[in-house]
């Protein structure tokens, strides 16, 4: 803390005191703020505004003595540090990109519930109420510099299915899942996802890119947000009839691959980060909660609330990511036979290698570095790479050509030649009806 912090908060607690109206009394400063500690100036974030109000007029009603001013001022000073703590609020600057983000995010409009989509109201209520780190950012406010502007995800959870869909599961106490309708795209819903996508996505970002530059890290993270909207249209309990769920769809192989090489340096990464938050996530989802489990059977903890997700999905995602992206480089861009071949400029080069990344959540990855090898291998033979758009124009057509063992049937073929140029055309919508043309802030 700074050593004008102080006289800060002396400022903003005259300032408070007579925009209201109060008459002054004498309050020694040097002792309530010294006292800080036990007011709650530094204390975990706690958003629980109704519970405040409920105990405050309590209060009044069993005292006819006033509440020293100096509460009131403390209080507010303390709830503006907990939305900042959260996710950054006092580092805010102008959007690059969205000078409207602010307007639009005070303009969102939400779904009225209804008996067939309300199933996951109760349990975000309950969560809304309780100290966990989920529960937290129900309550906190959409940030309007985020990574990923908010008005890309709800364009996203809007229009990936239909109200009607039944591509979802609801989940019993016993872990069984059933089939349900869209989940309602309440306020609450929707603060749970947009907020999660930023918690995960402002911690794992240096894990998926280790060393990178900002921009470099929002792209990929541009990348995961094209994956997650056209993989479940970032709805939590979005499930596939091959048992594929959540926010992700997880498939068992890629559950057991990040279980088995990526959960450890997920928990290095997360409780290494200098942000408090990026260690709640690993000490709530990760330390006291068990790993995700790969069978069928225990679908249900892909896609419910009570097993960490959608935070637990989405670290799940980028883990899965973070070691393709390793596969990658070790086929193909630091192997010896091809690593000469790219003769471009880093940020192309990272394009290629954000494709490839990409498609691998579909093809897995010798799904996607067995055309690419075939491509470097044939048709580039004697040559270099120095069009990366034309580059990832061919790997689609490879796909068809010259895909892996698990891919050959024709239906396979068909799916994961246009999996990428499928998300990237749906991307390229959204961020077209955006204000700025970019989903990134």
């Amino acid at each position: 803390m700074r050593a004008t912090t102080p006289h800060l908060y002396k400022m903003l607690f005259l300032t408070l005191c007579f925009s209201m109206g109060w008459n002054m009394k004498p309050v020694d400063f040097h002792l309530d703020l010294a006292s800080k500690e036990e007011k709650g100036l530094a204390a975990p974030f706690s958003l629980n505004a109704s519970k405040t109000k409920v105990e405050n007029k309590k209060e009044e009603e069993t005292t006819s003595e006033p509440i020293p001013i100096i509460e009131h001022a403390l209080d507010k000073i303390e709830k503006t540090k907990s939305f900042q703590s959260l996710f950054g609020w006092g580092d805010n600057v102008a959007n690059r990109n969205c000078d409207t983000c602010q307007e639009e995010i005070r303009n969102m409009r939400y779904m009225q519930c209804n008996a067939q989509n309300n199933y996951l109201e109760n349990e975000m209520n309950t969560a809304a109420l309780s100290s966990s780190l989920l529960g937290d950012l129900i309550r906190a406010p959409i940030k309007p510099n985020s990574i990923i502007k908010a008005s890309c995800i709800q364009m996203g959870m809007n229009t990936k299915f239909g109200v009607s869909s039944k591509t979802f599961r609801q989940c019993n106490s016993a872990g069984a899942a059933r089939q349900a309708f869209r989940p309602c795209i309440s306020e609450n819903y929707f603060k749970m996802v947009n907020n999660s996508f930023e918690l995960v996505s402002s911690c794992m970002k240096d894990f998926i890119a280790p060393g990178k530059d900002e921009e470099t890290q929002n792209l990929d993270v541009r990348a995961v947000y094209a994956l997650i909207n056209i993989e479940s249209g970032f709805h939590v309990n979005a499930m596939s009839g091959t048992g594929a769920g959540g926010i992700g769809q997880f498939t068992a192989p890629a559950i057991q691959d990040v279980n088995s090489n990526e959960l450890n340096a997920v928990r290095i990464s997360l409780e290494g980060n200098k942000n408090p938050l990026c260690g709640r996530l690993s000490m709530e989802l990760l330390d006291k909660m068990e790993p995700i489990r790969p069978g069928k059977a225990q679908s249900c903890e892909r896609i419910s609330l009570k097993n960490g997700n959608p935070m637990k999905n989405m670290i799940y995602t980028y883990a899965y990511l973070k070691g393709v992206k390793a596969d990658m480089n070790n086929m193909i861009f630091e192997n010896k036979n091809y690593k000469n071949k790219f003769r471009m400029s880093e940020f192309d080069l990272n394009k290629i290698k954000r494709a490839l990344m990409v498609w691998s959540h579909n093809t897995g990855p010798a799904g996607t570095w067995t055309p690419a090898k075939t491509l470097l291998n044939t048709f580039y033979r004697g040559k270099t790479v120095t069009n990366a758009d034309q580059f990832i124009q061919q790997m689609q057509q490879y796909m068809q050509k010259f895909p892996a063992s698990a891919n050959k049937s024709s239906a396979r073929r068909k799916e994961t030649s246009r999996y990428f140029p499928e998300i990237t055309k749906t991307l390229n919508n959204i961020e077209n009806a955006v204000g700025g043309g970019t989903c990134v802030n």
